[in-house]
C-alpha cells in the first residue's frame, strides 16, 4: 500500500515510523529539511522537501498513485486544500487533520467530502473522548471494546498488593474461558507473554474478556469500580471544554486555569462549570477547587511536567482517579510507574484514529488501534483459510502475535488452545510492530 503523509510533526512522524515498520511504501512531505534528513536515515521511507501546497511537490511524491493520502500539518486550511489537490490528482483516500468540531457535524461532512476530503480527524475531540472513557472505567488503565462490547480489552496496572502480582501466567489458564492476558507492557516494552512469564509490579496487563468475565478480572487484579462524580480539570484547554460538553450531566466539573482570559472564556462557554483562577500546581489553589473531596483529577495543561506533578499531588490527597495528558512520549513510562491512573498522549491517539481509517480500507481489518510498539486488529476468517484446519494449539504461529478473542455469530468468545476457527469468525489479534503483514498473510492463506 502506498501511503503519502504531509507534515513531519509528532503525528506525521508517528504514522510514518509505524507504516515503515510494517513494510508499507511511505512518502513523507515537509518543508523542514533537517527533520526529513534525520528520518530518512533512520527509517525505511522516502522523504520529499518542499511546500505542501505545491503541485510540483505532490507530483514528485507520486501523489496520483497514493492509496492513502494523509495531511497532518498544524494548519487546518492547509490540510483541507492539500487533500483536495491530492484527490483531484488521483489519490484514492484522503484524510485531513482539523482543529474545529464544526468539521465533524453531520451537516458539514458531505460538504467536506465534495471538496475531496474523505475523512477528517480532530485530535482534541479524540482526547476528550479518551478522558471521558477514563472516567467511566475508573478501575482500569485503558478500555477498548469490540462489536458493541461483546469482547472487551482492558488494560490493568499491577500494584504491589494485587492478588496476581508474582504469579506465573500459566497459573491464570484456569480462567481461560472468561479471560486471556493478551500482552503486557513492562517499562517501554510490550511483550506477548507465555506460560512461564511472571507478572511483576507496575506491569500493564492487556486482558481480553467477555462481559460476564469483567467481574472476575476485577477480582483477580484487585480492582474495584469507584463511582466518579466530581472531577477537577487542571488546564482550561479546548480539550477541557470539549470534555465538559461531551460528558453532559454525567460528572460535575471544576476547571482550574492560571490564565484569567481563559477562565473568563470557559465561564462564558460552559455555564454549568465552576471555574477557578489560579495555578493548578499549587496546593492551596487545588484545595480551593475541592481537591480533598473530588473523585477524579484530570491534568490537561500545556506542561507535561506540570500534569505529572498535579496528578501526584492528587494521589497524595487520596483522589480515586487521576488522568494526565502527556505530550512527551519519553515521559509516559515514568508517569505510569508513579501510579497515575491513565495516560493520554494526543499524537498517539490521533495516529490511532488515522491507523483505523487506513486499515479499514482493507475489508479484512477493522476496529484497530496501535500502541507505541504493538497493535490490535480485528481480522475476519475467510472460507478455505488454513486457520480453520486445526485447533489453535497446533497452528504454527509467529511468536510476535496472539489471538486475544473472537466474535462468532455476534457473540464474544475467548480463544483457547482448543479453539477451532470457522469461516466468518472475527478474530481479535494482538501483535508486535512489524508483524501485522505476517498476520494479514496468515489470514489470507
Amino acid at each position: 500500500m502506498k501511503i503519502t503523509i504531509v507534515g513531519a510533526g509528532r503525528v506525521g512522524i508517528h504514522l510514518a515510523k509505524y507504516f515503515a515498520d510494517e513494510h508499507q511504501d511511505v512518502f513523507l512531505i515537509d518543508n523542514d529539511r533537517a527533520q526529513l534528513s534525520a528520518l530518512e536515515s533512520d527509517f525505511n521511507l522516502r522523504t520529499f522537501y518542499g511546500e505542501p501546497i505545491d503541485f510540483k511537490t505532490l507530483r514528485e511524491a507520486n501523489t496520483e498513485k497514493a492509496d492513502i493520502f494523509v495531511a497532518v500539518t498544524a494548519d487546518t486550511a492547509t490540510n483541507l486544500v492539500i487533500c483536495a489537490m491530492a484527490k483531484s490528482m488521483g489519490a484514492k483516500k484522503t484524510i485531513a487533520r482539523v482543529d474545529k468540531y464544526d468539521f465533524l457535524e453531520k451537516t458539514n461532512v458531505g460538504l467536506i467530502r465534495n471538496m475531496g476530503v474523505d475523512h477528517v480527524v480532530y485530535p482534541d475531540y479524540l482526547v476528550a473522548l479518551s478522558v471521558i472513557s477514563s472516567l467511566e472505567h475508573s478501575w482500569c488503565y485503558g478500555w477498548n471494546d469490540f462489536n458493541d462490547g461483546t469482547i472487551v480489552m482492558a488494560a490493568i496496572t499491577v500494584c504491589d498488593d494485587s492478588p496476581i502480582c508474582g504469579s506465573l501466567l500459566k497459573d491464570m489458564y484456569k480462567e481461560s474461558r472468561t479471560m486471556h492476558i493478551s500482552a503486557l507492557k513492562r517499562g517501554n516494552r510490550t511483550i506477548i507473554p507465555h506460560g512461564e512469564d511472571r507478572i511483576e509490579p507496575n506491569d500493564i496487563l492487556y486482558i481480553t474478556t467477555i462481559p460476564e468475565g469483567i467481574g472476575k478480572v476485577k477480582v483477580i487484579t484487585g480492582k474495584e469500580e469507584q463511582p466518579i462524580r466530581k472531577v477537577i480539570l487542571m488546564g482550561g484547554s479546548a480539550v477541557a471544554e470539549l470534555t465538559v460538553k461531551l460528558a453532559g450531566k454525567r460528572f460535575s466539573f471544576v476547571i482550574v486555569d492560571k490564565s484569567l482570559e481563559r477562565c473568563r472564556k470557559i465561564a462564558e462557554n460552559c455555564s454549568d462549570v465552576e471555574v477557578i483562577f489560579g495555578d493548578g500546581s499549587e496546593q492551596d489553589v487545588l484545595e480551593e477547587a475541592g481537591l480533598n473531596n473530588c473523585d477524579a483529577f484530570v491534568a490537561l495543561s500545556d506542561s507535561t511536567e506540570g500534569n505529572i506533578l498535579g496528578c501526584l499531588t492528587a494521589i497524595d490527597n487520596g483522589v480515586i482517579r487521576t488522568v494526565a495528558e502527556i505530550e512527551k512520549e519519553q515521559y509516559i513510562a515514568k508517569a505510569e510507574s508513579f501510579g497515575i491512573g491513565a495516560i493520554i498522549n494526543k499524537p498517539i491517539i490521533t495516529a490511532n484514529a488515522i491507523f483505523q481509517i487506513i486499515l479499514d480500507s482493507d475489508q479484512s481489518s477493522s476496529k484497530c488501534f496501535a500502541m507505541k510498539d504493538a497493535e490490535v486488529a480485528k481480522m475476519e476468517i475467510r472460507e478455505g483459510s488454513s486457520l480453520t484446519k486445526q485447533p489453535v494449539k497446533e497452528l504454527k504461529l509467529p511468536k510476535e502475535l496472539t489471538f486475544a478473542g473472537l466474535i462468532r455469530k455476534g457473540m464474544g468468545e475467548i480463544v483457547t488452545g482448543n479453539t477451532i476457527f470457522e469461516p466468518g469468525d472475527s478474530v481479535i489479534v494482538f501483535c508486535l510492530n512489524g508483524s501485522l503483514d505476517k498476520v494479514e498473510k496468515l489470514f489470507k492463506k
